[in-house]
């Protein structure tokens, strides 16, 4: 299958990815086999990009359970974000940024994502730098290798025109545009 250059990194997926916000919302824990059939189909038939967060109910535990044994068949790709766990109103805080990586490698059973996103902060969380300092940091210690940023409309493009990501990921939608 064809591959692209993901943002300025050095890997490269298939323009085709899997989205596994449903695994999580649609599944529960006790339903592994369901989630490694969808795995396993969309890696078997040579896709190589999967995209998840720790905010998709059990997708990252899903994950971790049914596709470690294949990690290095793709590109895995996670986001931070909407996590509170204690934090109270500020979830975007360096160490609730931090805690929200180190949580989503233990549920995914893996060492480092090779992409860990902020997931649609406001520009002021952007622009304060507490949540890219601390992505910035996971990627220093080697928990991901490349940060970007999922967002829309102003946000993303603050995140684009600030040149501190490796990746952005955006919506789109042919039908509401």
């Amino acid at each position: 299958m064809e591959k692209r250059r993901l943002g300025k990194t050095d890997v490269w997926v298939t323009p085709l990815g899997i989205g596994l916000a449903e695994i999580g919302f649609q599944l529960s824990s006790s339903q592994a086999d369901e989630a490694a059939a969808v795995l396993n189909m969309a890696l078997d038939s040579g896709i190589n990009f999967l995209d998840t967060a720790g905010c998709y109910g059990v997708s990252e535990e899903l994950i971790g359970r049914t596709g470690s044994g294949r990690r290095d068949a793709f590109v895995l790709a996670s986001k931070t974000g909407h996590m509170g766990d204690g934090c109270g109103d500020d979830s975007w805080s360096y160490d609730c940024v931090m805690a929200s990586i180190d949580r989503s490698l233990v549920r995914l059973k893996t060492d480092h994502v090779d992409l860990m996103q902020l997931h649609s902060c406001p520009i002021e969380v952007l622009e304060r730098g507490d949540a890219v300092r601390a992505l910035q940091d996971a990627r220093q210690a080697g928990k991901t290798r490349y940060i970007g940023y999922s967002g829309d409309n102003d946000a993303i493009l603050w995140a684009a025109r600030s040149g501190l990501f490796d990746a952005l990921q955006t919506s789109f939608n042919l039908v509401d545009q």
